[in-house]
């Protein structure tokens, strides 16, 4: 499944923000944009601590993210 697939079928959009948490505390993620197979998202916050928001890409498949609501 490409993560444009993962974000259809979650109904997650441009704008959504997610959660997970691996271990080392949550991460919150906005994504930002969403391409033909990939979709790119920054970083909001980790552990409760604001972070610089740098844009990258995201592979959304090997953690359970939860939509912020």
């Amino acid at each position: 499944m490409t993560e444009r697939e993962r974000c259809e079928k979650n109904g997650w959009t441009v704008g959504t923000r997610l959660v997970e948490d691996d271990g080392s505390g949550p991460t919150e993620i906005e994504i930002t944009a969403i391409g033909a197979e990939n979709i790119l998202a920054r970083e909001v916050a980790h552990n409760g601590i604001r972070c610089r928001m740098i844009e990258r890409p995201w592979n959304l498949g090997v953690r359970d993210w939860k939509r912020v609501e």
